[in-house]
């Protein structure tokens, strides 16, 4: 016979739950809004300057709210609550994939933009085209990672509490 077994920090569960979800819901919103830049401004530097605007200013409330997740489950870890070692390498890739799209490539691509703009033409006709297209796939692709992994989190958070 299995016997259910009762968590021992139900409202902390609840808690890492529901900013988990917030987190997950917060990144998917933000590729959204990204999205709806680029289908709303015709011009597509103009629209790629507002979604890296949306990207940067987001990426605090991420990087805080994964910290919050990390410190309280690992202090459940710590306390016995060992299921909850499955979410720590999602959230570490979460945060490392919003650090380096926030604080390292975007700089880097705003820079390449100015310096552009400062030439006198847009930065797709400008030399460094290439590299600014390598350094956008780069950012989308850490985008991909983020919704991945918040949503690994929140997927792992709620399935154990279900079991």
């Amino acid at each position: 016979m299995v016997e259910a077994t009762k968590l021992q920090h139900p409202l902390t569960h609840r808690l890492l739950r529901f900013l988990a979800c917030i987190l997950a819901g917060g990144v998917i919103s933000q590729a959204f809004g990204c999205l709806a830049a680029y289908l709303i401004i015709t011009d597509s530097q103009a629209a790629g300057m507002v979604a890296n605007i949306v990207v940067q200013h987001l990426s605090y409330y991420f990087l805080g709210c994964a910290f919050a997740i990390l410190s309280i489950a690992n202090i459940l870890i710590k306390r016995g609550a060992s299921p909850l070692k499955n979410i720590r390498l999602p959230l570490l890739i979460l945060m490392m994939a919003v650090a380096v799209a926030s604080f390292l490539l975007i700089p880097r691509m705003d820079y390449l933009r100015e310096t552009a703009l400062i030439d006198g033409m847009p930065v797709m006709l400008s030399p460094f085209a290439g590299y600014f297209q390598v350094l956008n796939i780069l950012v989308l692709m850490l985008l991909l990672t983020q919704i991945v992994s918040s949503a690994v989190v929140a997927w792992r958070l709620c399935n154990s509490e279900s079991t």
